[in-house]
């Protein structure tokens, strides 16, 4: 088992110059990127189990009929999990594959969060001690190329996280994924679908209020890293449908007016009450729109695995 490290240590520069930009900027955001320190990977696990949090309860029974569709063709080939997180998902693929193929894979984890690899790593490790595991930290949308690719890949990214991107990201991020990927990979892409929109908005507005702890923490991990001391407590969880670009965005919203100080730079952000500070979107899609998004990395769509009433799909994609 290798875990390999590529991401930024807490501080650096291009770090906080990310954070700084968004803080900076009109409207202020802070990259959904910095949702998953370790006690933002814990919040979202705690998530996908809510009740009115519904991708994980259609993907999971989709990624067990998925795997028994793909079981041989997963011989002799490597797993790379995009946003791997915690080890739950890959698990229940990885559990429908018989064990004689299992031993012939290695499974390559790519996750933000060191903490999360290690600790699914280790526990897939312990289930299913005949696969090779690498675990990689990194953020994918930077560190693509360094993902080795000696052997026929199945790329996974489940969980619709391709929502979380702008539109032109999305296609930026299927145009670099294609530029890798070699004739006859395969891209397995969890994708959330377009549906009534209280069923979408009730999703990240849970009654126990987790999304709202999940969103809020993102400025405890913009503490660490710009020394600065926000309080999360000032600051109200906002989500809501964007009709126009068919997305839920994620908001935080000052309580008060706010004074907040960059200590290595001397710098002062003010926030007025009621100004927001845009957290995250997750967009929801239709079939053409995955089409588009299969053009845009050369890749072809193979098939559209989906739930009855076609909520949430998983999306066999092979370059071409």
């Amino acid at each position: 088992m290798i875990i390999e490290d590529l991401m930024p240590r807490t501080g650096e520069s291009s770090v906080k110059d990310k954070l700084l930009a968004g803080l900076r900027s009109d409207p202020k955001t802070i990259p959904s990127v910095f949702f998953y320190d370790h006690r933002g990977s814990e919040l979202f696990e705690q998530i996908t189990q809510l009740e009115e949090y519904y991708p994980p309860m259609i993907e999971i029974p989709l990624l067990a009929s998925t795997a028994r569709k793909l079981e041989q063709d997963l011989k002799n080939c490597d797993i790379v999990e995009l946003g791997s997180g915690d080890c739950s998902k890959i698990s229940v693929f990885l559990d429908e594959v018989p064990e004689d193929v299992r031993a012939t894979m290695t499974y390559y984890p790519v996750d933000v969060c060191k903490e999360a690899i290690e600790k699914s790593a280790c526990n897939l490790h312990e289930k299913y001690p005949e696969i090779k595991i690498h675990g990689i930290t990194a953020d994918f949308l930077e560190h693509m190329e360094k993902i080795p690719g000696n052997r026929k890949r199945f790329f996974c990214f489940f969980g619709s996280t391709i929502g979380n991107l702008s539109d032109a990201r999305s296609m930026e991020f299927m145009e670099n994924l294609g530029e890798v990927m070699n004739v006859n990979d395969r891209l397995i892409l969890g994708m959330d679908m377009v549906k009534d929109i209280s069923v979408i908005e009730k999703a990240y507005n849970d009654d126990q209020g987790v999304t709202a702890e999940f969103n809020r923490n993102i400025l405890n991990v913009t503490n660490d890293h710009l020394g600065t001391d926000i309080n999360p407590a000032d600051f109200e969880h906002v989500a809501f449908f964007n009709r126009e670009y068919s997305r839920i965005e994620m908001h935080l919203r000052a309580k008060r007016d706010l004074e907040i100080t960059i200590p290595e730079l001397d710098e002062h952000i003010i926030i007025e009450k009621g100004e927001m500070i845009h957290t995250e979107n997750s967009h929801k899609y239709s079939v053409d729109d995955i089409v588009k998004l299969a053009d845009a990395g050369g890749l072809d769509v193979e098939e559209i695995f989906t739930d009855e009433k076609k909520w949430f799909s998983l999306v066999e994609m092979v370059k071409r």
